[in-house]
């Protein structure tokens, strides 16, 4: 099961008190697991192409043992967005990558950290939780704030499939019938109910040419909403 993740306080207060910041540029990677150097590394053009997009970037691996904490994530903080890692001692660690074959590991880890990429962006624009115009209260049922993140993840996952269009179009179908299982894995009704985006992503054409990531995934995301996913 995929924990593609969100910002709480609960990661704030964490990143507060436990973290070490690598700037990989200059710590060795000895400090590191072989872990998280394998998720890095595969990370790195999407951070790369974050960077070329003017995001305000840092990684952050925390080295204690948080298996309550998911092993991806992003936090906004001062101004900069966190891409963080809680890999040591992390069950979850190794269902992410649960039944895809080892030479597709890379194109799937590039996905997610797309969608990590997607939360920095909406924070970056001062959007966080915000609607598309025209709408004064969220679609659906639930408590409203849950259903803002769930919005928050639908968008984050079409920036995820923007991104592999982009850069692996061969393998472009594989990674999305992977996120259909993934979304559709116990997440009914969760904040991570994003089946509705996810299914109008099945053709890499819902995306069109030009644009960044990120405005690229805008239109079928606010059509999305106006849809009730």
């Amino acid at each position: 099961m995929v924990h593609f993740v969100r910002f709480t306080r609960q990661l704030s207060a964490v990143l507060a008190a436990a973290l070490f910041s690598c700037c990989f540029a200059q710590a060795p990677s000895s400090a590191l697991t072989e872990t998280e150097q394998k998720w890095i590394a595969a990370a790195q053009p999407v951070l790369a192409y974050a960077r070329q997009q003017g995001l305000a970037l840092d990684i952050i691996v925390q080295p204690t043992v948080r298996p309550d904490i998911s092993p991806l994530s992003m936090a906004y903080l001062g101004g900069r967005c966190k891409l963080v890692l809680t890999m040591r001692g992390n069950p979850i660690v190794e269902q992410q990558l649960e039944d895809v074959p080892l030479t597709f590991h890379g194109i799937v880890i590039e996905a997610m950290a797309a969608h990590e990429i997607g939360h920095c962006w909406r924070h970056s624009q001062g959007a966080w939780r915000a609607l598309p115009s025209g709408f004064a209260s969220v679609p659906g049922q639930g408590q409203e704030v849950s259903q803002k993140q769930r919005l928050e993840e639908g968008f984050a996952d079409l920036v995820g499939m923007a991104w592999t269009q982009l850069e692996h179009p061969a393998q472009y179908d594989y990674v999305h019938r992977w996120l259909t299982r993934e979304r559709g894995d116990g997440h009914s009704g969760g904040v991570h109910d994003t089946s509705g985006w996810v299914r109008s992503a099945a053709s890499a054409s819902i995306f069109s040419a030009g644009g960044s990531l990120f405005e690229q995934a805008l239109v079928p995301w606010e059509a999305g909403v106006r849809a009730g996913n």
